[in-house]
């Protein structure tokens, strides 16, 4: 693990490899870093190089203490200083779940530096409009009152949705209570700016190569939503579906997705 103290809070981020391409992987929701470790190994070390973020609130990564401290545009913010620190360009940039609109948000705010971007099982770049203020704050307490019962019965929390048949025992342990540990205003605020991002308007005019892929099998996000996602991005857009996976390739199918990338990154990104 490696530390950025950036200029409001210190990220703690994962690095793994020594090659020349450069991929940047963004956690989602209530997960952490940690939920990348199967592909980063599963990248070939003397061609990649990967930096898995913990975004605030998240692992060892510092926690502000207001809700409003976490949201999409923030923890984009926050990945555009860490990668300005190590003073990277022409990477690949991959969010899953809510890291989805996370690196929309980035991509929107600073294309010039991606070379390619990946959503895996990502949320909508809408977000969604069908909540007023006051429905949206009941929804938000509802989720965490569910949170807080799974807890009380020794569960870390939703939002991984994955067998996870192959993954280490320790790793899914760490991951688990790093999710456990995530705090409520964490959550909360990351649930409020998923619900309100704005992004479709300007993801369609995204000018790098762009690529979904997701599980067929996802729990929290279904394809039918995912679909419509992806045809919110550029013409031209790769799509991928594994089929009986779920919300959580990462996790399910980590050796997969890592040849999915290479293919992205060594083959599509070439030839764009």
């Amino acid at each position: 693990m490696a530390f950025a103290q950036l200029s409001k809070v210190r990220l703690e981020y994962f690095p793994h490899g020594e090659g020349a391409e450069r991929v940047v992987l963004i956690h989602g929701f209530q997960a952490s870093a940690r939920i990348w470790r199967l592909t980063q190994e599963a990248l070939p070390a003397e061609r990649y190089t990967s930096i898995a973020i913990n975004n605030r609130g998240a692992g060892g990564s510092d926690a502000p203490p207001h809700e409003a401290d976490f949201s999409v545009p923030i923890f984009a913010a926050d990945a555009f200083e860490l990668v300005s620190q190590l003073g990277w360009r022409d990477f690949t940039l991959v969010g899953h779940s809510l890291g989805g609109a996370t690196v929309a948000q980035f991509a929107v705010d600073h294309p010039e530096l991606l070379k390619g971007l990946v959503l895996l099982d990502p949320a909508d770049p809408d977000g969604r409009g069908d909540l007023d203020a006051a429905a949206l704050d009941a929804f938000i307490d509802a989720r965490m009152a569910a949170r807080r019962q799974q807890q009380a019965r020794g569960a870390a929390g939703d939002a991984i949705d994955a067998a996870a048949a192959g993954v280490p025992p320790e790793l899914m342990r760490a991951l688990a209570e790093d999710m456990r540990a995530a705090p409520e205003r964490r959550l909360r605020g990351s649930m409020r700016s998923m619900f309100s991002v704005r992004l479709g308007e300007q993801v369609k005019r995204l000018p790098m190569p762009v690529l979904l892929a997701g599980g067929d099998a996802d729990e929290l996000i279904p394809l039918t939503s995912m679909l419509a996602t992806w045809a919110k991005y550029p013409a031209g857009t790769g799509l991928h579906i594994w089929h009986g996976v779920g919300h959580s390739p990462n996790l399910d199918c980590p050796a997969d997705l890592a040849a999915l990338l290479r293919r992205f990154v060594e083959h599509t990104i070439p030839a764009a």
